[in-house]
């Protein structure tokens, strides 16, 4: 698995997510492999919008498509 952090966050920061609308399209087999891309909808200073999609890493058929709202989490 491999996952990205990096400038989508203030340095120190972290997030809490406020709401998530998962849609379930597709199925893969035991032992297939799923890749998922992330799209920024808002970069604001305190909430992130993010649509992603999940899609069968042989093949690039969707299998799932979620709409993430993110509450940025500022340090003290």
């Amino acid at each position: 698995m491999r996952l990205r952090d990096g400038p989508n966050l203030p340095e120190g920061a972290s997030f809490t997510t406020i709401e998530l609308k998962a849609n379930f399209v597709g199925t893969v087999g035991e032992g297939s492999s799923i890749i998922g891309r992330a799209r920024p909808v808002h970069r604001g200073r305190t909430t992130q919008v993010w649509d992603v999609e999940v899609a069968n890493e042989a093949n690039g058929k969707t299998i799932a498509l979620f709409r993430c709202t993110q509450m940025v989490l500022l340090p003290a």
